[in-house]
């Protein structure tokens, strides 16, 4: 394997595993605990911090002579090209679908908010126009 290979499938491995991240946290988004997310995103950091590094060393094979259209290494680097792309987008959407579902379920507590505030409000105005009876125990009992 060349050099160029060998960044190549460490690159490919690398979007695998974000891949895979982006579909883990939108198949357990309604169940997973504010701890997991954050577990989530420190290793998805983990794997983005890995693919700039990769990216930086393609940066300095690139500096080089270029590879021929047609050589086994230009065929590589177009196939990794391709399949990078394929993978980002996918990543985007998925990433999209989870930002529409935390987007609701903030619209969804906002709303149980107000109307606990809306409850809150309507019992205060009750108590305080006298309806209320207060009933309390005989001091002796």
């Amino acid at each position: 394997m060349t050099r160029l290979s060998d960044i190549l499938a460490a690159a490919e491995e690398r979007y695998r595993l974000l891949l895979e991240e982006a579909s883990t946290l939108l198949r357990n988004f309604d169940t997973a605990a504010p701890e997991d997310f954050d577990e989530m995103m420190v290793r998805r950091q983990g794997i983005i911090d890995d693919i700039q590094k990769i990216d930086e060393e393609l940066a300095t094979l690139s500096k080089e002579p270029p590879f021929p259209a047609g050589s086994d290494d230009g065929d590589a680097l177009g196939r990794f090209r391709a399949t990078r792309e394929e993978a980002t987008r996918r990543i985007v959407e998925m990433d999209s679908l989870v930002i529409a579902l935390a987007r609701e379920r903030i619209g969804r507590l906002q709303q149980e908010m107000s109307a606990l505030g809306r409850g809150k409000t309507a019992l205060h105005g009750y108590e305080r126009s006298g309806r209320e009876q207060h009933h309390k125990f005989n001091d002796t009992v």
